[in-house]
C-alpha cells in the first residue's frame, strides 16, 4: 500500500488527518527555525550544549557576554545600551580610541557580531518566521470551525465588553469558540510585536527592558545584563515565536478532541432530552386533569350558585311564613289548653251543681272547639315543620356552597401550582431541545465527510436532513455510469458543465487527485463514483441531462441506452400510468365531431329547422 502523498494547502485536502499533520509539520518547522536562530544567535549548537551544561544555551552564552559587554558600555559611559545606534556610536568610538576606558578586541568584536546577528535575523529570519506563523494560523482559521458563534467575542476578548456566559449544555461549544478566537488574538498579538521589533530597536527610546517579557527580564537579571537591553531584542523574538507556537500546538490540539467532545455533549443531551420529554409529558397530563377536575367543580358550583340565589329568595318567604304559622301554632295551642282547662271546671261544677242548660251549652261548646283545634294544631305542626325543613335545606346548601367555593379556590392555587411546573418543566425541555439542535448542527457540520473539500472551496457547508431522497435519478445514473464507464471516467469528466466554472487547471488537478487517490480495488468504479460526486458537489444545478450530454460528447451511447432503459423511461410509463383517463373519452370525441359537422351544415344553410337538428344528432 502506497503512503499518503504530504499534502498541500494548495490542493484539495482529502480529510482532517491531512491537515493535521500538515500544520503540525509547519509548526514543528518554524519550532526548528527559532532553535537554530537561537543557537546562531549564542554562537552555539542547540544538540552540543545541552549535553555539555544542564543550563540553557541562553544563560551560558549571556553569562560569558556579560563582562566584556558591559565593561564596553562603561568605557562608553553609557547607563544603558537600547538601540542599534548606541552600539554603532559605541563601536565607532572604540575604532579610533576615544573610549574613556580600557577596551578588549574580544569585546568589541563581540558587539559587533552581536549587532550584525540581531539586524540579520531581524530583517531576514524574524520576518520568515512570522510568515509561515502567519500562514499556518491563517489555515487554521480557515479549516478549524467551530460552527457556533459567539456575539461581540472580539470584544469580549479584549475586555471591551462584558461576557454573556451560554447555556451549559453548550459550554463544549462555547469555549472552544472563544478558546479559538482567544489563540488567534495571541497569536495576532505576538506576530505584531516581532513586526515591531526591528522598529523598536532602531528608536531613540529604544528597547527598555521593562517593557519586554517577564522571561525575558528574568534572563537578564540572572546573567547580569540588565544594562544591556539590546541584547534581549532577539531573545524576546524566540520567547513571542515560542509562545505562538505553544497557542498554535494547543488550538491544534483542541479541534482534533472537539468532535469527541461535541458528541460526548450530545449524547448527554439525547439523554437529558427523553428526561426532559417525559418530566414535560406528565405535567402536561396532570395539568389536564387537574383543569378537568376543576372545571367540573366549577360547573357544579355554577349549577349551586344559581340554585342559591333562588333559594335566597324563597328562604324569606318561607320564613316568613314560617313564623305566621308557628305564631298561629301557638297561639291554637294555648287556646286548646285554656279551653280544656275551662271545659274540666265546667265538668267539675257540673258533679257540684244540679244541670242547667246554659251550663250544658257551655260545655258542648268548649268540647266542640276543643275537638276542632285538635284537628288544626297537628295540620299547623306538620306545616310549621315542613317549612323548618325547607329553610334548614336551604342552609345546609348555602353551608356546601361555601364549602364548594373554598374548595374551589383550593383548586385554583392547585392549578397554579401544576401550571407553574408544567411551565417550569415546558421551559426546561425548550432549553435542552435548543441546544440539542445546535449541538446536533455542530456535529453533522463538523462530520460532514467533505468538510474540507467544501471550506477548501469555500462552498456552503450544508447537512443533508433525514428527509431528503438519496435515491434520486441523478445518484441511480452516477451508479450505472461508475460501473460501465471503466477509464472513460476522465473524458467525461472533461465534457461535464460546471457551475460556477471550473478553469481547466483545475479539472486537470481533480482528474488527477482522483486518479491518485485509488490504487487498489475496482479502480475505475471508484474513481468514476468519486468524480461525479465532486463534480455534483461543485456543480449547483447538476441534472441527468447534463450527463446525458457529456456521454454523447464522448460517444458512450450504450451507457446511454441504459439510462434510457432504467431511469428515463421506467418514470415516463410512471407518469403515464398516473394519468387520469376518462372511459368515455371515446364518446364525447365522437359526439364533439358530430356536433362540429352539424355546426358547418347550420351555417352553410343545409339544416334550417330544430326538427332537423335533432334528426341529425340522433
Amino acid at each position: 500500500m502506497h503512503p499518503p502523498k504530504p499534502w498541500s494547502k494548495t490542493i484539495e485536502p482529502t480529510s482532517y488527518e491531512q491537515i493535521y499533520r500538515f500544520v503540525e509539520q509547519a509548526l514543528d518547522e518554524c519550532s526548528n527555525l527559532i532553535d537554530h536562530a537561537e543557537a546562531d544567535y549564542y554562537q552555539g549548537s542547540v544538540t552540543s550544549i545541552n549535553q555539555s551544561t544542564n543550563r540553557p544555551l541562553s544563560v551560558v552564552a549571556l553569562q560569558a557576554w556579560s563582562q566584556p559587554l558591559n565593561q564596553l558600555r562603561e568605557a562608553r559611559l553609557l547607563h544603558d545600551i537600547r538601540n542599534g545606534k548606541a552600539i554603532r556610536e559605541l563601536l565607532s568610538d572604540a575604532s579610533i580610541g576615544a573610549l574613556y576606558g580600557p577596551v578588549t578586541d574580544e569585546g568589541v568584536a563581540l558587539m559587533k557580531r552581536v549587532l550584525d546577528k540581531t539586524t540579520e535575523q531581524l530583517y531576514a529570519t524574524i520576518p520568515m518566521l512570522i510568515n509561515k506563523i502567519a500562514d499556518s494560523m491563517n489555515l487554521m482559521e480557515q479549516y478549524f470551525l467551530s460552527f457556533y458563534e459567539i456575539e461581540h467575542i472580539q470584544d469580549i476578548i479584549q475586555n471591551k465588553r462584558k461576557e454573556k456566559l451560554p447555556d451549559d449544555y453548550l459550554e463544549t461549544a462555547y469555549t472552544y469558540e472563544k478558546s479559538r478566537w482567544l489563540h488567534i488574538f495571541d497569536v495576532n498579538k505576538s506576530l505584531k510585536n516581532l513586526r515591531e521589533m526591528p522598529q523598536r530597536t532602531e528608536d531613540t527610546k529604544g528597547i527598555a527592558l521593562s517593557a519586554l517579557s517577564k522571561e525575558s527580564q528574568e534572563l537578564a537579571s540572572r546573567t547580569d545584563c540588565t544594562s544591556l537591553s539590546y541584547l534581549f531584542a532577539l531573545p524576546e523574538c524566540y520567547y513571542e515565536g515560542r509562545r505562538t507556537l505553544h497557542s498554535l500546538r494547543t488550538w491544534l490540539d483542541e479541534d482534533a478532541k472537539y468532535n469527541d467532545f461535541i458528541q460526548t455533549s450530545l449524547k448527554l443531551l439525547e439523554e437529558k432530552y427523553v428526561e426532559a420529554k417525559k418530566a414535560f409529558e406528565i405535567h402536561k397530563s396532570q395539568l389536564s386533569q387537574v383543569e378537568h377536575r376543576a372545571e367540573s367543580f366549577r360547573s357544579q358550583l355554577k349549577k349551586l350558585e344559581n340554585e342559591n340565589a333562588i333559594n335566597e329568595k324563597k328562604y324569606d318567604e318561607f320564613e316568613t311564613r314560617l313564623n305566621i304559622k308557628e305564631r298561629e301554632y301557638i297561639s291554637k295551642r294555648l287556646t286548646h289548653e285554656v279551653y280544656e282547662e275551662q271545659l274540666q271546671k265546667l265538668l267539675k261544677q257540673s258533679h257540684d251543681e244540679q244541670d242547667s242548660i246554659g251550663h250544658n251549652l257551655a260545655v258542648g261548646r268548649f268540647q266542640q272547639d276543643i275537638k276542632q283545634l285538635s284537628r288544626e294544631l297537628p295540620k299547623l305542626k306538620s306545616q310549621v315543620e315542613a317549612f323548618q325543613t325547607r329553610i334548614n335545606l336551604f342552609q345546609k346548601r348555602k353551608d356546601e356552597l361555601i364549602e364548594m367555593r373554598i374548595e374551589s379556590k383550593k383548586l385554583d392555587k392547585e392549578i397554579q401550582v401544576v401550571l407553574e411546573d408544567k411551565i417550569l418543566k415546558e421551559n426546561y425541555f425548550n432549553r435542552i431541545q435548543h441546544c440539542r439542535d445546535i449541538m446536533r448542527d455542530i456535529y453533522k457540520c463538523r462530520k460532514t465527510n467533505d468538510l474540507p473539500q467544501k471550506i477548501f472551496y469555500d462552498l456552503p457547508v450544508h447537512n443533508k436532513h433525514s428527509g431528503e431522497n438519496e435515491e434520486d435519478d441523478l445518484s441511480k445514473a452516477f451508479r450505472l455510469i461508475s460501473k460501465s464507464i471503466g477509464r472513460d471516467w476522465n473524458r467525461l469528466y472533461w465534457q461535464l458543465p460546471f457551475y460556477p466554472t471550473r478553469g481547466q487547471e483545475e479539472l486537470s488537478k481533480d482528474i488527477k487527485h482522483v486518479d491518485e487517490k485509488y490504487q487498489r480495488g475496482d479502480v475505475f468504479q471508484d474513481q468514476a463514483t468519486e468524480a461525479l460526486n465532486k463534480w455534483r458537489r461543485f456543480h449547483t444545478r447538476a441534472k441527468v441531462d447534463d450527463l446525458i450530454h457529456g456521454l454523447e460528447q464522448i460517444r458512450r451511447f450504450d451507457i446511454l441506452q441504459l439510462i434510457e432503459r432504467r431511469i428515463i423511461k421506467p418514470k415516463h410509463l410512471l407518469n403515464m400510468d398516473q394519468q387520469e383517463i376518462d372511459p368515455r373519452k371515446n364518446e364525447i370525441d365522437n359526439l364533439n365531431r358530430k356536433l362540429n359537422r352539424l355546426f358547418d351544415k347550420m351555417r352553410s344553410g343545409i339544416i334550417t329547422s330544430r326538427e332537423t337538428q335533432q334528426n341529425q344528432l340522433v
